[in-house]
């Protein structure tokens, strides 16, 4: 029984607290924003990387593509396996995405790895 009493006071006491400590006034918290260190005037001249960035905003067209870079579908597409059977037949099987003959249609599960070998249940 005593524990009981015990326990009801603590509850009651722990409600008590936190009442009064919700309704104590918040202190004003007062956050110095840091001024630039630098500082540019307005009259300052153009310089050429202002006019580069400028002229990026303005420009919407997609980057172009780098010669020397290899188009990721171009390998894709370089082998192409009707059926799984056929990847497997040619022993290519499984086949990773981003590998020649991969095709999203050959991943029936989609976790990007085409052709997996059959699993026993």
């Amino acid at each position: 029984m005593r524990a009981v009493q015990v326990l009801i006071a603590a509850v009651i006491l722990g409600l008590l607290g936190g009442y009064g400590w919700s309704a104590m006034a918040p202190r004003k918290t007062h956050m110095e924003i840091p001024k630039a260190a630098i500082s540019i005037p307005p009259d300052a001249p153009e310089t050429s990387s202002d006019k580069e960035w400028a002229a990026r905003g303005e420009d919407r067209k997609p980057p172009m593509v780098e010669a020397g870079r290899a188009d990721l579908t171009a390998v894709e597409r370089s082998q192409y396996y009707e059926t799984c059977d056929e990847a497997r037949a040619a022993g290519k099987a499984p086949i990773r995405a981003g590998e020649p003959g991969y095709r999203p249609e050959l991943d029936a599960d989609g976790d990007g790895l085409a052709c997996e070998p059959y699993r026993a249940k």
